[in-house]
Order: structure tokens, then C-alpha cells, then sequence
């Protein structure tokens, strides 16, 4: 725990809180499992009179009060909800005074980046089509519960920080980050590429029947998988904004091979579709497929500084940023190929990758290596 937390003062509270969803307990043996920046996480066992119960997860929040209350709202949220049940850890309750809450401990099981590690492309195809469906069920659940969701984020700390107004309003302001890159590499800019990048803004301010509940992080070590259950992790960016955010992180910010991605794109969608008309429409979620696919490249290229042309730098794991930018340019180009609204910013993302392939040194393949991909990469 934080070095100003007294195991026994956090032992006694969460006993407390686990009360009137357990009944009398007894914590002990807390070994701690995750620490960094933003909290520390306990796992410590629990004698009660659930049989079913072994031990539970503390989570306290660390430098980031904001995130780790919002990770407090979501699962609260979520384990109120009966369709979401098996979707993530149920949320037991906290104290907001110590910046702690507990939830259920799913126990043994690996994460997605274990499985892309590991040489099984069958058993990481499926699992990335379950974690499609999965989201896609989520998202159904949650699907015009957003004034619950709000009113329980408000209730907790730093609600007004968050939102997805303020990330669409921090993301278009963020143009000039843009335009670096474009002079860096001598590209030209259409005419209407404000109007495109305010049509981006719009689309993820006011997603109208694309309004959903969303993890927010979808990276590949934020999940659970266990015996054919597929449960989501760490919702510090939960929140309500447009249902294709999380799925297409996929394609742009953790990039798979193209044959995953449409395969994961087309379980979400026909989950989706179960409970969103608009997800029927394929007009409608190609464009929304577009428009989210533009927000997240553009947006790497505002993280990523156009310093990396001239000396690359590292990103993640063994990949690079020159690996990041490219591949996210290539996927922008694909994805809005075919929007109208896009066109300018698609005539953008070919200038940039005609003018990188010229100067940087780029194999056909730019996408993260994991060995569970290789023969699809």
C-alpha cells in the first residue's frame, strides 16, 4: 500500500466494507501484485461465510485521483447491471477518504499479451474474437444508462475534469500539433481539412445512438481470460463516449494484423447490432468506423513529435514511434477512403506516407511483433 496507509487501518475499513456483501470477514496475507504510478494493488485472502470467496483485490489510488475514482464509478456501475455480470470484477465498495475500494479477485488466468506472446495463432484469433463480442455486450448493457453512470461518477472526486466534451475539445485543440508534422515534411493541406477535423470533433462529442459506456484503455494486458470467460480490466478511462472508440483502438493505437482486426470488427458489430439499430445501418457504422479510426491516428500524431523523423525513438515494448506513426498513417489512409466527410484528411494521410516512405528506412511490415501473429503478419 501507499507508504502513508497502515495495513492494520486498511485491513479494519475493508472489513467493514465487506460486510454487507460478504458478512463477516477476516483479511490477511496482503501481497502486493501490481504498483505503480497511479495505484497499488493488494490481493489478500478472506475468510467468510461465501465459500465461493478466497481472497479480494484492494485498489488504491495513487497520483491519479481523477482516473482512480472513475475506475471506482465504472465497476460500480457495471456490477449493477445484470448483463455485465461476467463482463468485469464485481465492485464491492471503497472509502473515498483513503482512495481505496475493493473488488472481486478473478484469480488465476492470463491476459491478451500473454496469449499474443505465446505461439498459438488459433487460440489468439479466438481469443480476440470473444474480447470483441464481449465488448460489444458491454457496450448493449449500457446502452442509455448514461445520467446513472454520470451521477455516480459525480459523486466521487475530480468528475469535472473528465468527460468526453473535454477529450474531443482537448483533441481539436491539439491542431497545431498537426500542422507541425505537415511543415516538418513539406505536406500540403486540402482546403477543408478544418472542416474535416471539426466533423471528427462532432462525431466523438455528440455520438447520438452511438452513446455507450466504454472501457476507454483497451490495451492488451487490461483483460482477464480464463476458462473461455473474457473479463475487462482497469477501467481508469471508463466513461460515456462513442460506442467504436475501444474497437478501434485495435486498428490504429495497438494495430493488428488486418485479417484480425476485420475479424473482431465484424463480432463487435454483429453483437452490436443486437441492441443499436444505427450498428445495422452499414452506412452508418462505416462512417462511425471512419470517424473514429481519423480521431485516433490524428491523435498519435499530436502524442508523437515529428522530432522522430530525423532520429527514431522508442514506443512500446520492441516497437518504435517511427513504427507507430507509420502504421497509424496507413490505417488512416484505409479507413477513410471511402468517407466523403473525410476525403480531405484521407488526401493528408497520403502526402505524409509518400513523404516518410522517402526518407525512412520501412519494411512492408510496421506493426508490433508478437509471436502468436507472425504467420498472419
Amino acid at each position: 500500500m501507499d507508504k502513508h496507509m497502515d495495513w492494520e487501518r486498511v485491513r479494519s475499513l475493508s472489513q467493514r466494507i465487506l460486510e454487507p456483501p460478504l458478512g463477516e470477514c477476516l483479511l490477511s496475507e496482503p501481497v502486493a501484485i501490481k504498483e505503480g504510478a497511479r495505484s497499488c494493488v493488494l490481493r489478500c485472502r478472506v475468510n467468510c461465510r461465501d465459500r465461493n470467496v478466497s481472497s479480494v483485490i484492494i485498489k488504491q489510488n495513487k497520483d491519479d485521483a481523477a482516473r482512480g475514482f472513475s475506475d471506482w464509478a465504472s465497476l460500480a456501475f457495471l456490477s449493477q447491471l445484470p448483463e455485465t455480470q461476467n463482463l468485469c470484477p464485481r465492485f464491492y465498495g471503497g472509502d473515498v477518504t483513503n482512495g481505496f475500494f475493493l473488488m472481486e479477485d478473478l484469480g488465476t488466468g492470463e491476459n491478451l499479451n500473454t496469449i499474443l506472446c505465446a505461439d498459438d495463432s488459433h487460440a489468439v484469433r479466438a481469443a480476440l474474437r470473444l474480447l470483441a463480442t464481449n465488448m460489444a455486450r458491454l457496450q448493449s448493457a449500457t446502452l442509455g444508462k448514461q445520467t446513472t453512470f454520470e451521477t455516480m461518477r459525480a459523486n466521487l472526486p475530480e468528475a469535472e475534469v473528465l468527460g468526453r466534451h473535454r477529450e474531443a475539445a482537448n483533441w481539436l485543440s491539439n491542431r497545431p500539433r498537426l500542422f507541425k508534422w505537415f511543415e516538418a515534411l513539406g505536406c500540403s493541406v486540402p482546403s477543408r481539412f478544418d472542416v474535416a477535423l471539426q466533423h471528427i470533433h462532432d462525431v466523438y462529442a455528440e455520438p447520438e445512438d452511438f452513446l455507450t459506456f466504454t472501457h476507454g484503455d483497451p490495451a492488451p494486458s487490461n483483460n482477464h481470460f480464463d476458462q473461455n470467460h473474457a473479463r475487462l480490466l482497469d477501467f481508469e478511462y471508463g466513461g460515456f463516449r462513442h460506442a467504436l472508440y475501444d474497437i478501434t483502438a485495435w486498428n490504429i493505437l495497438c494495430p493488428l494484423p488486418a485479417d484480425c482486426v476485420r475479424e473482431m470488427r465484424d463480432c463487435f458489430q454483429q453483437e452490436f447490432e443486437k441492441t443499436c439499430p444505427a450498428a445495422r445501418e452499414e452506412t452508418r457504422f462505416a462512417h462511425a468506423w471512419s470517424v473514429l479510426c481519423a480521431y485516433r491516428a490524428l491523435a498519435i500524431l499530436t502524442w508523437i513529435p515529428p522530432t522522430i523523423i530525423e532520429q527514431d525513438q522508442p514506443w512500446a515494448d520492441n516497437w518504435t514511434m517511427r513504427g507507430a506513426v507509420f502504421a497509424a498513417i496507413s490505417r488512416l489512409e484505409q479507413a477513410t477512403i471511402s468517407c466523403e466527410h473525410l476525403l480531405p484528411v484521407h488526401t493528408v494521410a497520403q502526402h505524409l506516407l509518400k513523404s516518410l516512405s522517402s526518407r525512412w528506412p520501412i519494411s512492408h511490415n510496421v506493426l508490433p511483433r508478437w509471436a502468436a501473429l507472425e504467420s498472419i503478419q
